[in-house]
Order: C-alpha cells, then structure tokens, then sequence
C-alpha cells in the first residue's frame, strides 16, 4: 500500500465515523432541547395515601 492509498484510507474511515456521529449529537441534542422545554426538571410524584380498614377476624 502507498501513501496514498494509506491517506484515502484514513479518510474514508473518519467520515464513516462522522456519518454515524451525526445522527446521535442530533438525537441527543433533540432529547435536551425537549427537556429543557417542558421544564427541566422532574417534579416528585406524591405517594398514594394508604387506606386502613378494620376487619374483624371471628
């Protein structure tokens, strides 16, 4: 293999590796830009009250 082939070679791989960066910075960058615009942070949920019954055991 020459320098050339070498050069191309390592090209090739780098905008194989850009191509598929791409779409996940999009993805992500989406996801935070969708949080950030319903309100960041999430709100606690409230436990549900626990109902007591009395049973009487004969």
């Amino acid at each position: 293999m020459t320098l050339s082939d070498v050069s191309i070679l390592g090209k090739k791989i780098l905008v194989g590796i850009i191509i598929t960066l791409v779409p996940f910075i999009i993805i992500a960058g989406g996801l935070w830009l969708t949080q950030k615009a319903l309100g960041g942070d999430p709100k606690p949920q409230q436990n549900a009250k626990t109902i007591k019954t009395n049973k009487n055991e004969n």
